[in-house]
């Protein structure tokens, strides 16, 4: 009797064309925003991310335009992969931010609950050396039957493979966008190089569309223009 895999993750990436010819005038762009950017925030340990530094829209500046006409139409080949109606729902970015790796730097595992999907973009990458894949980890471990039998310290797996990985890595590679559900968490190892890995990051929303069926308000938010902000302020 054969063993079936079911409940894969759908991670999806691409690399795209036109790149190289982006490519410098994204990084001069990125780099620009974090010299204007406020007074660091984090570790000397930690990647420098726009997100925390008051640079959490770059889809509304100008400069990185091409990417987020790229961002779109690869979102739309995602979600049609995965079976989703594209006239039932909308597409909304609702935060996207530079981040910039230096020497021994590296992103603690985290998820992004505040979004549906998440997507990075490499735009310069080391060409030599290890500097930091994206690590996804395996929180569900269904195939784990006794809970501590895959832990590193148990012993318990004679030979590491698809069924019963804790961990799944993609080496950055420049010109590439990959995609992910927000929820899965996830970080970057260290960069072990001596230069720069710059990246951009994205979350995207889904929300009802206007002609969708109202059963999909109850999973969905209804689009932003049905809502009224309330004058809570005024209040106080």
């Amino acid at each position: 009797m054969p063993i079936e895999t079911w409940f894969p993750l759908a991670i999806y990436y691409t690399d795209l064309p036109d790149a190289a010819a982006h490519r410098d005038s994204l990084l001069g762009a990125v780099l620009a925003l974090e010299e204007a950017a406020h007074e660091r925030r984090i570790t000397e340990e930690t990647a420098w991310t726009g997100d925390v530094h008051g640079v959490e829209r770059i889809h509304d500046d100008p400069n990185f335009a091409w990417i987020v006409e790229q961002l779109e139409i690869k979102t739309t080949i995602y979600l049609k992969a995965l079976g989703v109606d594209l006239n039932k729902i909308d597409l909304y970015i609702q935060r996207s931010w530079p981040i910039i790796s230096r020497p021994t730097q590296r992103i603690l595992d985290h998820r992004h609950l505040n979004a549906h999907l998440s997507a990075v973009y490499y735009i310069a990458v080391p060409q030599t050396g290890d500097s930091g894949s994206l690590v996804f980890f395996n929180d569900t471990k269904m195939n784990e039957v006794a809970p501590g039998l895959w832990a590193d310290y148990s012993s318990g797996l004679a030979e590491s493979n698809t069924l019963n990985f804790e961990t799944v890595t993609y080496a950055p590679v420049e010109g590439r966008l990959v995609m992910f559900p927000a929820k899965q968490r996830h970080g970057v190892e260290a960069n072990q190089t001596e230069e720069l890995r710059v990246s951009l990051s994205f979350d995207i929303i889904l929300t009802s569309a206007e002609t969708s069926d109202a059963g999909l308000y109850e999973f969905l938010s209804p689009p932003p223009k049905q809502w009224k902000k309330l004058k809570h302020k005024q209040a106080l």
